[in-house]
Parts: C-alpha cells; sequence; structure tokens
C-alpha cells in the first residue's frame, strides 16, 4: 500500500484532490509492481509543490543541471536495500514546479489540472524504478501513464 503526503511551498492554492485522485488510479493501475516491491509493508510518498527557484537548485545540485525542470523524483528504493528493511517505508518524494507547470500548461493549452496531474504521475512512475533513457523505455513509461491517466 502507498500513502500520500502533499506539502505546498508555493503561494498557489491547488486543490491537494488533483493528486490525491490521480495517486488512487497510479495505486489501482500498478497494484501488483507496487505489491512486489513493497510486499504487506506500507510505502510513504512525499509530493512537494515548489516554484522555479527551488527546483531549479534541486536540479543543479542533483542533476548538475542548471536550469529549472518542471519535476523531479528521489526514489529511494532504488537506492537502499530495502528489502531486508521490517516495517513501514519511504518510497520516496516528487518535487513538482507549479511555475514551470504553469508555462506549460498554457504553451500547450491545457488545462492546469492536466498537467498536474502528467507530471506527478511521470514522477511516481520514476519512483517505481520507471525511466526514459532510451526509446523503448520511454514507450513503456508512456503506456503506463496513458492508463493511469
Amino acid at each position: 500500500m502507498l500513502k500520500l503526503s502533499i506539502i505546498n511551498e508555493t503561494e498557489s492554492k491547488i486543490s491537494k484532490e488533483i493528486f490525491e485522485d490521480v495517486f488512487k488510479r497510479f495505486a489501482k493501475v500498478l497494484k501488483k509492481k507496487i505489491d512486489s516491491k513493497l510486499g504487506d509493508r506500507t510505502g510513504f510518498v512525499d509530493l512537494v509543490l515548489n516554484n522555479d527557484k527551488a527546483v531549479h537548485a534541486l536540479n543543479l545540485e542533483y542533476r548538475d543541471m542548471d536550469e529549472p525542470t518542471d519535476v523531479i523524483s528521489f526514489a529511494y528504493l532504488e537506492v537502499t536495500d530495502y528489502k531486508k528493511e521490517k516495517g513501514d517505508i519511504i518510497v520516496g518524494d516528487v518535487f513538482l514546479s507549479v511555475d514551470t507547470a504553469k508555462r506549460q500548461a498554457k504553451e500547450r493549452k491545457a488545462k492546469l489540472k492536466d498537467e498536474l496531474e502528467v507530471l506527478f504521475v511521470h514522477g511516481m512512475l520514476h519512483l517505481l524504478g520507471f525511466d526514459h533513457k532510451t526509446k523503448k523505455q520511454e514507450a513503456e513509461m508512456e503506456k503506463w501513464a496513458k492508463k493511469i491517466l
């Protein structure tokens, strides 16, 4: 089972329901994968809504990229020997730039809600080990994102 915590560090009024609804769909669609990673434990995910400045700093520090980005994920299951741990575990953190989401939604002529959902799902997929370094990986990630959205 996954549990979500949402922290809004922006001044934007964004409904938590946007993320809670898509999180439920994510957990339902990827139930088998989540269960295989967590077993009978509860996994915790933090979503942090932030601005370009904060996400830019994370992007520079952890990815050596001197620019803002839309979403950054830190997947702790991939870097820890979690299988030996007992009890509940932290799956990862997703940092989402609301500033970038607003710009991208405007550029795509989409609703902000839809853009936030896409970015959140993208970040969540990274937490479960999905990536897009190759065309095959990207296609797999997009397939799951479409099922969830």
